[in-house]
């Protein structure tokens, strides 16, 4: 019995092309006749494999010498895994201290597929508080995780994202002309923060401001959420400057450059 047979869920060729990725970690590049010994697999089949990798970008084929080594590809997603690690816990302690000194739950996510993802949280010490949990996707365009992205975008990735996901009604205060919505993305990026003023959830309010990486690109958000009657406006004038300076710790502590954090008090 094959264990394909054994388990009718598993894709053979699937499952092949992973066994001839994995040699690569035994070695820095490989002949086609090599892995085939290796593998002990049909020298046409482990060519085919070979050539969907490299046309795919994960593998690069040295035209004069026939060897085949990793593509750029998976150094870009190699990157991408490495960074978003060091981000859920490089802005754990960060987090930490601000749910400590306000009481209230923190957030970090990113943007994936039209949706902000939590990918990290601290729960607050307020009795009555936001619950929330690791991987729970939001739609962007409400929430403050969101639309920090959105805003750092340019515009034709935003038309972009309107057009594929919408701006769809989720309360009486979403925003869903998609012309109010470039304003509002505006006024984020002038600000450096932005609001969900119960966007996502009736009796929700949310501010977020940009968490950038070594290049200095905003590439996810610090949040705190709370219930509406604790996000008076004076109130949200007071937190702006702590949830930014969070996201500069952050920032700092994942190498981002030319960062300047803004003077206590300061919400601009």
């Amino acid at each position: 019995m094959t264990e394909a047979d054994r388990d009718p869920y598993l894709i053979g060729s699937l499952r092949k092309g992973l066994e001839v990725i994995d040699c690569f970690a035994q070695r820095e590049s490989w002949s086609l006749t090599e892995l085939t010994g290796h593998l002990g697999l049909n020298k046409a089949t482990v060519f085919r494999i070979l050539h969907t990798l490299q046309e795919s970008g994960y593998l690069a084929k040295d035209e004069d010498t026939g060897r085949y080594r990793l593509g750029m590809r998976f150094y870009s997603l190699g990157t991408t895994a490495v960074r978003h690690e060091q981000l859920k816990w490089q802005a754990l302690p960060p987090l930490m201290d601000l749910a400590e000194s306000t009481g209230e739950t923190v957030y970090v996510g990113i943007l994936y597929e039209g949706d902000a993802v939590c990918v990290q949280i601290v729960d607050g010490t307020e009795l009555v508080r936001m619950h929330s949990f690791v991987g729970k996707r939001s739609p962007a365009h409400a929430s403050a995780l969101g639309k920090v992205l959105l805003a750092h975008m340019p515009d034709a990735e935003v038309d972009a994202y309107a057009a594929t996901y919408g701006l769809k009604r989720l309360t009486d205060n979403t925003i869903t002309d998609p012309a109010r919505f470039r304003e509002e993305l505006r006024r984020i990026r002038e600000q450096g923060y932005a609001l969900d003023a119960e966007e996502m959830a009736p009796g929700l309010r949310c501010i977020g401001a940009p968490i950038t990486d070594h290049t200095g690109r905003p590439f996810a958000t610090i949040s705190l959420s709370a219930p509406a009657d604790r996000m008076a406006p004076e109130r949200i004038v007071a937190l702006v400057p702590q949830i930014k300076a969070a996201a500069f710790d952050i920032s700092r502590m994942l190498g981002s450059p030319g960062l300047h954090r803004r003077t206590p008090g300061s919400a601009a």
